[in-house]
């Protein structure tokens, strides 16, 4: 539906996007005057359009934003994807990222050339409507979201192409890809894990790992208590042959 509406710049993306989450909001009073000019022309869009989309218009209660990163706002996700819906090309450019030949330690920053966007002057500086102007740039895309990207999406994506297409040699660079790619940020589900399993607070190398042992806690641990106590993971190891 909001692609049949036919915008095609990032501000007009934005506007459609943002508005239809519930994120846009119409309250200027205590506004930076930046946030003020920034909000009035996205609104200058998105009131000829909100009708048309209040079917799929989630209401603002819908979110809970207490506590949350301003980096991983859910703001900036949106603004981040409308630079890709405005650009139109982020299909084609990881296809052709796909095919090169590079080194491990070059994966993320070859995989980051084709997700990078030049953001409007605003959020170069505001990491959310109500923020203060920053002394630093706000990316849009770090490298640990890249890694998220690469490894919950982007490789997950080209592995059942590859499987659907039964494109043998595309399929064996994806799960190489895939086992090479850099460990994520590490985070207390793992911390945990690492201590159940491991018995110390070792390091896991790799995100393919690191994957692994969130499907173990997803599988085993989310259905178990927080004892242990007759879980199953432990027999279905066992089980293997040596």
């Amino acid at each position: 539906m909001l692609h049949a509406l036919g915008a095609t710049d990032a501000v007009g993306w934005q506007a459609r996007l943002l508005g239809a989450a519930g994120l846009l909001t119409d309250e200027l009073r205590g506004q930076t005057v930046a946030a003020q000019e920034w909000l009035s022309t996205l609104w200058h869009y998105w009131w000829r359009e909100r009708e048309a989309l209040k079917a799929i218009t989630l209401p603002r209660t819908a979110w809970r934003l207490g506590g949350l990163r301003p980096a991983n706002h859910p703001v900036r996700r949106l603004v981040l994807l409308a630079h890709w819906l405005a650009r139109g090309d982020l299909v084609g450019r990881l296809e052709s990222w796909l095919p090169v030949d590079c080194p491990k330690t070059q994966l993320l920053a070859t995989l980051n050339e084709r997700l990078i966007v030049r953001p409007s002057p605003f959020w170069d500086w505001h990491w959310t409507f109500r923020s203060s102007r920053q002394k630093r740039r706000c990316s849009l895309l770090g490298a640990a979201r890249v890694t998220d990207l690469a490894v919950n999406v982007i490789l997950p994506w080209f592995h059942s192409r590859c499987q659907a297409g039964q494109n043998q040699q595309e399929l064996e660079r994806v799960e190489e890809r895939f086992q090479q790619w850099p460990s994520a940020q590490d985070n207390a589900v793992l911390k945990l894990a690492r201590q159940r399993l491991f018995g110390e607070p070792r390091r896991l190398q790799g995100s393919a790992q690191q994957q692994g042992v969130l499907q173990i806690v997803r599988d085993f641990c989310d259905h178990a208590p927080a004892t242990c106590e007759d879980c199953s993971f432990p027999d279905l190891v066992q089980s293997w042959p040596n």
